[in-house]
């Protein structure tokens, strides 16, 4: 039989002197009461005599208990402080249980990914994979098993500051924009009281010095495409630098896209969501003439694999490059893209042809190309002097006729 108090002020000492619940106790465990800090427990099992110390309180005329943590593991003056933590909490109207159970119920940024944003993200962009890998690649490594509410904004300017110790600020940003996609549906959802992603901005990226191929390496890259070893990928290059098509795009397309007669070829997905058509120059109806269509393939430039496009060509155009002797630095597939807005403007284009050719879907993108029209702009303002000049040297405008006298007094 148990004849220890059940009130009595702890100490370490007199913890450890108690002893187990009896066996055939009706309880489970035998309950002991500080008399100093009101409401905090010691309960004892049976058996081995396992003892833990807990917190009793009442919460909105509710009886709760929240748990401190076992002896000796945390003992007599750590269990005190906790219990008095807690209880400043409550005499400000938090439930320290509930809010223990609501912790114990948040996701991690890598569950909530996995298991509600990625499905959501599939129904709506095409481009998910991209965004999955971003993930898995920076997210993840650094937020991954964190919980939403331990997501502040001190963190992620760390990573901010991490990434661009490895990363260019562009692909910065990139990591960046989708975490704040991520934070936003979680805040949308009602996961997270607050946002603070919201409260970090992006940097600013220096679009004006894109890179993008001069004539002379447009040259000397289609003779290098066209001594590729692989075939396909040689005309894909050349068919990207032709087109100023993404890189995926012309990657699916397929030879049911694309209509010889009106020489067009139809894009039925894009970056931004919208199918277009797309209008081929001759050299580009040339190329397409010229492939040859691989039996049980539907792509344009078919793949290795049975059915599929070509993967992965950016091993091959290294190869091109260097065989044109084209330095790589700042150099990818995408800069294809960028030459052909060059060309576009350079020869007399508008930023609105090249919002059209290249599929912009907002005319800010095409504003990357503005500094392009430095010269245009510059022939533009010599016309208009060359004009005004010859009108006040060779062709005087004539003189205006002037008013009557009785229509100056009018006037006056």
């Amino acid at each position: 039989m148990n004849d220890s108090p059940t009130r009595f002020k702890f100490t370490n000492r007199r913890i450890a002197e108690l002893p187990p619940n009896p066996e055939d106790a009706r309880s489970t465990e035998a309950e002991y009461s500080d008399i100093e800090v009101t409401g905090l427990r010691c309960l004892v099992g049976k058996g081995e005599g396992r003892r833990k110390f807990l917190l009793r309180y009442q919460m909105h005329g509710r009886k709760r208990a929240i748990a401190l943590g076992h002896y000796p593991a945390i003992d007599v003056s750590t269990a005190r402080k906790l219990a008095l933590d807690y209880k400043r909490k409550i005499a400000e109207g938090v439930d320290p249980q509930q809010a223990k159970e609501d912790k114990r119920n948040q996701k991690t940024l890598s569950h909530l990914f996995q298991e509600d944003y990625l499905p959501y993200l599939q129904m709506r962009n095409r481009s998910w994979k991209t965004d999955e890998q971003r993930f898995r690649i920076h997210l993840r490594p650094l937020f991954g098993n964190l919980l939403l509410e331990e997501i502040t904004v001190t963190r992620i300017q760390n990573m901010q500051q991490m990434l661009l110790k490895r990363l260019t600020t562009a692909t910065a940003n990139r990591v960046l924009s989708l975490l704040k996609a991520i934070m936003t549906w979680a805040f949308r959802a009602g996961l997270i009281k607050e946002n603070p992603a919201i409260l970090v901005t992006l940097l600013r990226e220096n679009n004006r010095r894109e890179r993008y191929f001069t004539p002379d390496e447009i040259r000397r890259l289609f003779r290098a495409a066209d001594q590729h070893q692989s075939f396909y990928t040689g005309q894909y290059v050349k068919m990207l630098l032709l087109t100023g098509l993404r890189r995926a795009e012309l990657a699916e397309a397929k030879w049911q896209h694309y209509n010889k007669e009106e020489k067009t070829l139809y894009i039925p997905h894009t970056k931004n969501g919208h199918s277009r058509i797309l209008h081929l120059n001759h050299m580009a109806v040339d190329l397409l003439n010229y492939l040859p269509v691989r039996p049980g393939n539907p792509y344009l430039f078919p793949g290795h694999r049975k059915g599929k496009p070509l993967q992965n060509p950016t091993k091959g155009f290294q190869k091109m490059l260097a065989r044109a002797g084209i330095d790589k630095e700042g150099v990818c597939l995408h800069t294809c893209r960028h030459s052909v807005a060059a060309l576009i403007v350079s020869n007399g284009g508008t930023l609105f042809d090249v919002q059209s050719q290249l599929g912009h879907r907002s005319s800010q993108t095409s504003l990357r190309y503005a500094h392009l029209h430095d010269t245009r702009m510059q022939q533009t303002s010599q016309r208009i002097a060359n004009c005004i000049h010859d009108a006040l040297t060779h062709n005087p405008p004539p003189q205006l006729p002037q008013p009557e006298e009785a229509e100056w007094e009018q006037a006056s």
